[in-house]
């Protein structure tokens, strides 16, 4: 038995990971509430303090592709999501920097929430802080964390927890969409987004999945036949 264990656990049977860049995502700003941001560089978190206004940001994922890559590996309906995290880098990241754009406030720490968003209709091109609020009806807290600026092109990742809508949304393989909110008033963080030039920096949704307990079980006595047939057929 020990042998059939040793092979099945050598197989299938381990985690499986894939790392997502957004289809879409923009910032919102009070300062220009009627005015879209979307396709730019840069995605901004800021408090009402900030001397900016308020800026939070919407980021949006496909999760079709985890869909495939975890039926092929597993089955289908035979693995569960274990987690998720949400990496950012920025190439503006040290406490009191400065972006060289007059619309932004200079960078400083403090908090911020990530949301789960039922509504995926929002779009790159058309979301503003006028309408953010209609998308927004029904959110679900990932977590809060604190922003302590890592340096220029650090990346970030946040673990985004075990919220059971947001797992089944993952798992359904559609789109998913959060959404970066201030936490204190004078928070200011930019991050870059999925057009900035460097690749390295883009937002990264990684999210990894493991087989359910019932179809490793499942393979132990098919394990156990092959492996006696072969017993009873070597010379």
């Amino acid at each position: 038995m020990s042998l059939i264990w040793s092979f099945a656990a050598s197989t299938s049977f381990a985690a499986s990971t894939i790392q997502l860049k957004p289809t879409a995502d923009a910032f919102v700003s009070s300062a220009a509430p009627s005015t879209n941001y979307g396709a730019q560089g840069t995605l901004a978190v800021a408090g009402a303090g900030s001397g900016k206004g308020t800026f939070e940001s919407v980021l949006k994922f496909d999760l079709a592709g985890a869909l495939s890559q975890f039926d092929t590996e597993f089955g289908a309906g035979n693995w569960s999501v274990s987690t998720v995290t949400l990496g950012f880098a920025s190439n503006v990241g040290t406490q009191g920097g400065d972006s060289k754009n007059a619309m932004f406030p200079a960078i400083n720490g403090g908090l911020f929430s990530i949301l789960w968003m039922q509504d995926d209709s929002w779009t790159e091109t058309g979301v503003t802080y006028n309408n953010l609020g209609s998308y927004t009806s029904v959110t679900s807290s990932l977590g809060s964390w604190t922003y302590v600026p890592p340096g220029n092109n650090v990346a970030v990742t946040r673990d985004l927890g075990t919220n059971a809508s947001f797992l089944a949304d993952v798992t359904a393989g559609g789109s998913v969409s959060l959404l970066v909110s201030p936490g204190d008033d004078t928070l200011a963080y930019l991050f870059n987004s999925r057009t900035y030039g460097t690749a390295a920096n883009h937002p990264v949704l990684t999210v990894t999945a493991i087989p359910e307990a019932s179809s490793c079980v499942f393979l132990v006595p098919i394990l156990a036949g092959f492996l006696a047939v072969r017993r009873r057929s070597m010379p």
